[in-house]
């Protein structure tokens, strides 16, 4: 179809904010053509789809030049001079927020939603959900985390299912414990009655899915020059009605945590070894317990919760597996519980593609807003999708190209796809929750309270998450942190 053709279809409230934009000033940029912002590794891909693109559309004549300042870096590259940005960018999504406030991000219409919830994973859509409007296209869904696993530490166990030929349905922590007491009992697989299982329970990005999954949440207000003005947080309790605080689901995360830590008797399982971001940070601690690692003979790692680590598939070769995430059980020694089993929700980012209203381009006419938006959906679609996995392994969020044959080879990318469409009996989302802006002080409290979570059980410290009373007071602490800090 001819571009002049499709500007006819485009919902008049693009046309509005390019008429907006064209009222701004010209900006500090010589170039008024279209300008594509990404990683630099991703040049290569976007240029060569101009060209496709100007092949199957004769009538686009545009200049596109592109500049590696997108991803990471947009917001800040944006903030500088948004006129003079990327008529096109690409960014995490934990970004959206601040982007949107600068007026870079063109609201898309009811059009672009459809066709971008019809082509796409549906958790990667509403990461460019802001209120009741979205802001940008999905082009990644593999930020997130799930179960990587050594199949020959977990075959011809009970924990095995051998009509599936993987884990069977709603295992957790102390089923893989048990399944590794029982393979390292057999000839030929000693090794494993040392074995590892382990998730960075003292790392903030995977305990925040613990809370997500017992039923906690967060949200951030921002006044209109992107300050935090309130945060509100409800890991530690709700508030009832007559002002009393209603800790049970705070309690269940702490349990659920310790449940995966310990054996039935509330001791450490030989098999979990506690982990952070830095001390001792499970990244290292992969390393060393796997393929050619100082302890891999020793203490093998068995499976981690883990985001794409490259590390696993290479050790292991035919033997790497990923499944979703292990059922959560709200049930330890300590502090008790009824044993109610939770789905941990992976906290996962996105990557997205903006249009931006002020850009040079965008400014000269109104419908070259239009002109835009039908570029980035070309550059969400499936085949730029399939170019991008396979320049950079950036997993897609487009249905069809997930169905490409090296992309449905991806083990980690099947499993988290998996992962994020789990519902309830009602339908509801329960297995992931979108990464976007967090409270200003969010992941040190985190962090914090895993550790002491396993410092209870590991030393049996007191005064924290010892009893009953102790753990409502640290539930008390971590919320007036993350609270608190708008202050």
């Amino acid at each position: 179809m001819q571009i002049k053709k499709r500007i006819a279809v485009v919902a008049a409230s693009i046309l509005a904010v390019g008429a907006a934009a064209g009222l701004a000033s010209c900006g500090s940029s010589n170039f008024d053509g279209i300008l594509i912002w990404g990683p630099e590794e991703h040049e290569e891909v976007y240029l060569n789809a101009i060209e496709q693109y100007k092949a199957d559309h004769p009538d686009f004549k545009v200049e596109v030049r592109f500049a590696a300042q997108g991803d990471a870096g947009a917001n800040d590259n944006v903030g500088k001079d948004v006129e003079s940005a990327g008529s096109i960018v690409t960014f995490p999504n934990d970004q959206l927020i601040s982007l949107k406030r600068m007026g870079a991000l063109s609201k898309l219409t009811d059009a672009s939603v459809t066709w971008a919830k019809e082509n796409n994973v549906l958790a990667s859509v509403e990461a460019g959900k802001i209120g009741d409007g979205y802001y940008a296209y999905p082009i990644s869904a593999d930020n997130g985390f799930v179960f990587i696993f050594n199949r020959d530490a977990f075959k011809d166990t009970s924990v095995w299912d051998a009509s599936k030929d993987g884990l069977k349905e709603g295992y957790t922590f102390r089923d893989l414990y048990k399944a590794l007491d029982e393979r390292g009992a057999q000839a030929g697989h000693e090794k494993w009655a040392n074995g590892k299982v382990i998730w960075p329970s003292g790392s903030a990005w995977y305990e925040s899915g613990v809370f997500f999954a017992t039923g906690g949440d967060y949200a951030v207000e921002y006044d209109e020059k992107g300050v935090q003005t309130k945060a509100t947080c409800n890991f530690g309790y709700n508030l009832k009605d007559d002002g009393s605080k209603d800790y049970s689901h705070g309690l269940d995360a702490i349990r659920a945590m310790m449940n995966t830590m310990t054996e039935e008797d509330g001791s450490v399982s030989k098999h979990f070894t506690y982990t952070d971001d830095t001390d001792p940070a499970y990244n290292d601690y992969v390393d060393d317990h796997i393929g050619n690692g100082s302890k891999a003979n020793d203490e093998p790692l068995a499976g981690v919760v883990s985001w794409n680590n490259s590390k696993p598939k290479e050790a292991w070769g035919e033997d790497y597996d990923v499944e979703i995430l292990p059922t959560l059980v709200a049930e330890s020694k300590l502090l008790g519980g009824d044993g109610t089993r939770y789905t941990w929700r992976s906290f996962s980012g996105f990557k997205l593609m903006g249009v931006n209203p002020f850009s040079a381009f965008a400014r000269k006419a109104p419908e070259n807003i239009v002109i835009l938006h039908e570029l980035a959906q070309y550059l969400a679609g499936k085949d730029v999708s399939i170019k991008r996995y396979e320049k950079s392994n950036l997993g897609p969020s487009n249905l069809e190209a997930q169905e490409d044959e090296r992309v449905k080879a991806d083990k980690f990318l099947n499993a988290l796809n998996e992962q994020y469409s789990l519902k309830d009996a009602s339908g509801n989302n329960i297995g992931f929750r979108v990464q976007d802006s967090t409270p200003a002080n969010f992941w040190t409290p985190i962090a914090n309270f895993g550790k002491g979570v396993y410092e209870a059980v590991a030393d049996g410290k007191t005064g924290g998450f010892n009893n009953l009373t102790n753990a409502q007071r640290m539930l008390n602490q971590l919320q007036f942190d993350i609270e608190a800090s708008a202050d």
